[in-house]
């Protein structure tokens, strides 16, 4: 009886084996492979910053922004949703692109952006170090 369990356990080993060495892309014998995991989920990647332009804000490019006074502060040169939801005005204050988070921004009366900073706040807020 013990010698049928031990030729059956050498024959298991042997067919194993030999079952091994014909699987495609199988490591050689003796070399241990690390389990393949179906369950794993890829790497987590962050998604892109995406132009909300189109349908998810009231702000479009090309609108005049003003300050709470009524001055010209800049355009709107793009509306970017980020990847936490959030979302950033894109503006052209002077010849320079300066980004503002949306809620520095309210639409007045006439349906046009206001901004809640003067262009002197909003250009020295995002100027380069010198």
């Amino acid at each position: 009886m013990m010698r049928n369990l031990l030729l059956g356990a050498g024959l298991s080993l042997a067919c194993g084996l030999a079952a091994n060495a014909q699987t495609p892309g199988a490591a050689a014998p003796g070399t241990v492979n690390p389990p393949a995991s179906p369950t794993a989920a890829p790497p987590a990647t962050t998604p892109p910053a995406i132009d909300a332009n189109a349908t998810t804000s009231a702000y479009k490019v090309g609108m005049a922004i003003k300050d709470t006074q009524g001055a010209a502060v800049g355009t709107i040169a793009r509306v970017i949703r980020t990847p936490d939801g959030a979302t950033t005005i894109s503006a052209n204050v002077d010849g320079r692109n300066v980004n503002l988070p949306a809620s520095a921004l309210t639409l007045g009366a006439d349906g046009g952006p206001v901004s809640t900073m003067s262009k002197a706040q909003i250009t020295a807020s995002t100027a380069p170090p010198t």
